[in-house]
């Protein structure tokens, strides 16, 4: 008898679960067409350029315009291979979050900040400019920093304006 209760038991559960309202995104989607825009995206390499005044930064990390994923993790000074995901065509008001580790007497100090992407012309290796007094700089260029050519020259001492 027990047997036939817990039968019968597990079969309306199982029919009651079957009936549970199933949302539907298909719906939501063309209610709102929107709310979602299709931004072509190439991948980058990013690179770190850290300007006179500025103490070493043990590692950093530059959040991806349109997305939540942080990309980095490199020691200022070097070449990554990340995969960042830059437009294709420059957007204006391109902001990004960069956070960077600037150690203090062997304790992590992180600092973040938000800055924009200056305009560019075609996707190209993403360079993190670090200045004194915590300020930061994000450009894409195929001119590397050290070059005299570089849109922010190595030798610069204060962050130039943010570009809109």
């Amino acid at each position: 008898m027990r047997l036939t209760y817990s039968i019968l038991f597990a079969a309306t559960l199982a029919l009651s679960a079957c009936a549970a309202p199933v949302s539907n995104t298909t719906q939501a989607a063309i209610q709102n067409p929107e709310s979602r825009v299709n931004i072509p995206m190439v991948p980058v390499d990013i690179a770190c350029a850290a300007h006179p005044g500025v103490s070493y930064i043990h590692s950093f990390y530059v959040q991806e315009p349109f997305s939540q994923r942080m990309a980095g993790g490199l020691s200022c000074g070097g070449t990554g291979a990340f995969g960042y995901m830059l437009p294709r065509q420059w957007q204006p008001h391109m902001k990004v979050k960069v956070r960077w580790n600037r150690s203090i007497k062997g304790v992590d100090n992180w600092i973040e900040k938000t800055t924009t992407i200056r305009r560019y012309d075609t996707p190209e290796t993403l360079f993190v400019h670090f200045f004194a007094n915590d300020e930061v700089r994000v450009l894409s260029s195929s001119v590397y920093s050290n070059s005299k050519e570089h849109p922010i020259l190595k030798s610069t001492t204060v962050a130039p304006p943010e570009e809109e």
